[in-house]
């Protein structure tokens, strides 16, 4: 939960509104999500609002791979190792500090 509050933003009620996310694993399933999410959002790519986090996290990894990695693997060449933590965000020079550039999605 760590993680969610204080380098995502998110607010404690967000978590409580759908506990969905303390089921997936930190590890496997957030930290690469939303560091791709966070590469994509940062270098305007998406925008948020389409979609919340927890929806994102409740789809199947192959959506996530084919509707956020492979379909952007261009323009940012690393996402796919970011997505597989092959990668972090300080190899492109970002990083969850720059959540003042950011809200939570």
């Amino acid at each position: 939960m760590d993680f969610l509050l204080n380098r995502m933003g998110w607010q404690p009620a967000d978590v409580a509104g759908d506990p969905y996310v303390l089921t997936c694993s930190l590890e496997k399933r957030i930290i690469p999500t939303c560091s791709v999410i966070r590469v994509l959002l940062l270098k305007g790519l998406i925008t948020k609002g389409g979609c919340s986090l927890v929806s994102i996290l409740k789809k199947s990894e192959k959506y996530l791979l084919n509707k956020f990695v492979l379909k952007y693997q261009e323009q940012v060449l690393e996402l796919l190792s970011i997505y597989q933590g092959k990668m972090g965000l300080a190899d492109l020079g970002l990083g969850f500090e720059d959540r003042a550039r950011l809200n939570h999605l």
